[in-house]
């Protein structure tokens, strides 16, 4: 009888990590470029084990009069992957493409959305620059949970020591609440950086990396617990002047027209101390009602915030010490809930122009060298030299824009495809309106994901890189001649914001799984919208989507449009590079 298991000797193969720093500087800022090349001498490499480590800083505009101070962040789900606006990779020095990804950052903030869990939000925030949810700033009056109102544990400033300090410096001055540098390492979202084969850059001349940073005024963020447009019952909320429990209305209110220098707040959504406060000294602030529907005119700057611990405002609460203003809100400010109102942000909207530049410095790829074992190099070099061809298949995208106009109530998207093994196509409708620095990061003016009634209004923080229904009604692909699926998509009811349409559902989980994202959760089906279609169904399965006439028909008949779109089609296709004799070819 023939053991279960025999022991035999087996081929050691080690595993080397080499730095490769950038080519062209040593500081990267807005708009700029960005090259490494991983020489031929590393031979063979894992690219799925290889990792791109930067850092990167902010310069905040300087506090005047018209421009304040506050806490700003990075893209809270895909971190400093928004930085990247495009990446490009070819074999030896440019000398044939392998691969273009046109929209990086949108296609990765589709993948992070998506394929995304507890244990991957966390791992992203602890190496690639996102945001991961922290109960200290956990809201208590039924606001949505998210992950961009993080003002304790933030990586992108620093954590106030202490037990619940006065603040009564401005911020970013002092080591001790100030913006700070952020070191990643990010893993690349492409198809050469996915695949888990080994590539031999030998026998390419190396690889050569280019990559296109994206504009300043689109990758910054200001926290959800200080914003008017985004979840408004998250931010600190008006008690009184006194901050007394026990006080009388009038003496703890305020009047409208009446004068007011300093205030409490209350306990709710843990504004416990001043350690979890959102707002920071030196930043411009006014007051909303609870509904969002008035906000004071008159603006102030904080000076001061400390929590009070005396007796009198038992059980203690914050007080904030503030420039000057007057109420106009026409109602009588605290004494009952008709008349609570929140602390919102004024900074971006009192400035003339409010731009937040960053700077990458110390970029470098850390490669996974693999050493092969003895003579496979000799090997693999004479059957190259006797006519051998090496094939090397990695999945990637090739992304097809659209431009569409507010106006067009029926849209056909005509797709020019070439790709020879499709799998799936992804289409992301992003809100192509022109805004500034200022707009973005107030967001008063962006696409509205959601009305719950609790969180009043969601205005998105990410124009620019999520897809919007933007009340689209229904959907059909149409290709080689067929009509897919054989009936059209409603998506009537996540364009409502009321609901989710389940064949849209199931369409999307198809696209999702044959692009080589893993759907683990759609909790962002509103927030970050796309249609998606699988071409081919199965493991190995691809689709020839080579001379057919490839459309998408949008029907938006009977609703009103708000924003103009930019369709990002992304199609995902299996390619191969090619090498022999002597030179390689890429097959599409």
């Amino acid at each position: 009888m023939s053991s279960f298991f025999v022991s035999s000797d087996k081929i050691q193969v080690g595993q080397t990590d080499v730095s490769v720093p950038s080519e062209n500087g040593l500081n990267y800022k807005s708009g700029g470029k960005i090259d490494l090349y991983i020489p031929p001498t590393s031979k063979f490499v894992d690219l799925s084990q290889s990792r791109l480590k930067l850092n990167v800083s902010f310069a905040l505009p300087a506090e005047s009069a018209t421009s304040g101070l506050m806490r700003t962040q990075l893209d809270a789900q895909t971190g400093l992957h928004s930085l990247i606006r495009s990446i490009r990779i070819f074999s030896g020095r440019k000398t044939a493409l392998l691969e273009e990804i046109e929209g990086y950052d949108i296609l990765t903030a589709l993948r992070f959305d998506y394929e995304t869990n507890d244990n991957l939000k966390k791992k992203r925030a602890l190496t690639e620059g996102a945001t991961d949810y922290d109960p200290a700033c956990r809201g208590t009056l039924g606001t949505t949970k998210t992950i961009q109102g993080n003002s304790f544990s933030n990586q992108y400033f620093s954590t106030i020591q202490g037990d619940s300090p006065t603040l009564n410096t401005s911020f970013n001055v002092g080591d001790d609440n100030e913006s700070k540098t952020v070191k990643a390492e990010l893993h690349l979202n492409t198809g050469l950086f996915r695949n888990e084969a080994v590539f031999p850059a030998l026998l390419t001349d190396g690889i050569f990396i280019e990559i296109l940073l994206q504009e300043k005024k689109k990758v910054m963020r200001k926290l959800d617990s200080v914003a008017k447009d985004r979840t408004l019952r998250l931010n600190p909320m008006f008690h009184s002047r006194t901050g007394s429990d026990t006080a009388s209305h009038t003496s703890g209110s305020i009047v409208n027209a009446g004068t007011f220098s300093s205030f409490y707040t209350t306990r709710d959504n843990n504004m416990t101390s001043t350690n979890v406060f959102p707002f920071v000294v030196g930043q411009k602030f006014s007051l909303v009602d609870y509904d969002n529907k008035v906000i004071n005119g008159s603006v102030g700057t904080i000076t001061a915030i400390e929590q009070d611990t005396s007796a009198s405002t038992s059980p203690a609460k914050i007080k904030v010490t503030h420039t000057e203003m007057t109420s106009d809100l026409g109602f009588t400010i605290g004494g009952s809930n008709a008349s609570r109102v929140f602390m919102v942000d004024r900074t971006p909207d009192e400035a003339t122009s409010y731009d937040i530049d960053y700077t990458i410095s110390d970029v470098e790829l850390i490669v996974k060298q693999i050493q092969v074992p003895d003579g496979y190099e000799n090997s693999m070099m004479s059957m190259m030299k006797e006519g051998g061809t090496i094939n090397y298949d990695y999945r990637t995208f090739t992304n097809y824009r659209y431009s569409q106009l507010l106006g067009d109530n029926v849209t056909n998207i005509r797709l020019p495809l070439i790709e020879s093994r499709a799998t799936s196509i992804l289409c992301i409708p992003t809100d192509a309106s022109n805004y500034s620095g200022k707009e973005l990061l107030s967001g008063s003016t962006t696409y509205v994901e959601q009305q719950d009634p609790e969180d009043v209004i969601i205005r998105s923080a990410r124009p620019s890189l999520v897809g919007i229904s933007d009340n689209l009604q229904e959907y059909q692909f149409i290709y080689d001649g067929k009509i897919n699926p054989s009936r059209k998509v409603d998506v009537s009811k996540i364009s409502s914001k009321t609901s989710i349409s389940q064949q849209w559902c199931i369409e999307a989980e198809k696209a999702l799984a044959m692009a080589d994202i893993e759907p683990l959760s759609f909790r962002q089906f509103q927030s970050n919208f796309f249609i998606g279609r699988a071409l081919a169904l199965g493991k190995n399965a691809v689709y020839d989507a080579r001379g057919k006439d490839f459309n998408l028909q949008c029907e938006y008949t009977g609703a009103t449009q708000t924003k103009n779109k930019l369709w990002n089609n992304y199609v995902s296709h299996v390619r191969r590079l090619q090498i022999k004799n002597g030179g390689l070819s890429v097959i599409v």
